[in-house]
Order: structure tokens, then C-alpha cells, then sequence
């Protein structure tokens, strides 16, 4: 039986936190190096950009392949509860 993965949710946080500051939305490059420089690995990074995506936190704004990430309303309320923690 697989052990259910831990969450950074500071990382989460900041993620999020970085595409509410974009209203437009940032590609996943631009998002990748905004949020290294405030904390975490690559791995980390990527590993809570897979779990946002997954769970419909964050989503691509077209179906273009180098479109930018937006925050979902899914994503603001659950940004909202890390904070309130």
C-alpha cells in the first residue's frame, strides 16, 4: 500500500501566491524561477506544480502549448485556507 506524498505547503503558498500576483498568469518557467528564489528545489517545485495541476488548483489559461498558468477559484480558496493556517 502506497503512503499518501507530504505537501510543502509553504511551497504550495508561495506557488499559489505567485499567480495571484499575476492576474494574467505566468508560464511555468517564469513561475519556476519566482518561486526558487523565495524557496525550494526543482524537485520540490515540481513535484507541487504536479499536485496544484492534478488537484485543479492552478490550470493552463488555453490549450496552447506555451500558455500561462492561471489560479483556478478552487486554488484562491485553498490559498485562503494555507493562510489562515
Amino acid at each position: 500500500m502506497k503512503k499518501p506524498k507530504k505537501v510543502d505547503v509553504h511551497l504550495a503558498r508561495v506557488v499559489l501566491a505567485e499567480l495571484v500576483k499575476a492576474e494574467a498568469g505566468l508560464r511555468r518557467t517564469r513561475l519556476e524561477k519566482l518561486t526558487l528564489m523565495k524557496c525550494g528545489t526543482r524537485a520540490t517545485f515540481d513535484s507541487i506544480f504536479n499536485f496544484l495541476k492534478t488537484n485543479g488548483y492552478a490550470v493552463k489559461a488555453s490549450s496552447k502549448r506555451t500558455a500561462p498558468y492561471i489560479i483556478t477559484e478552487k486554488g484562491k480558496l485553498f490559498l485562503e485556507a494555507l493562510e489562515c493556517e
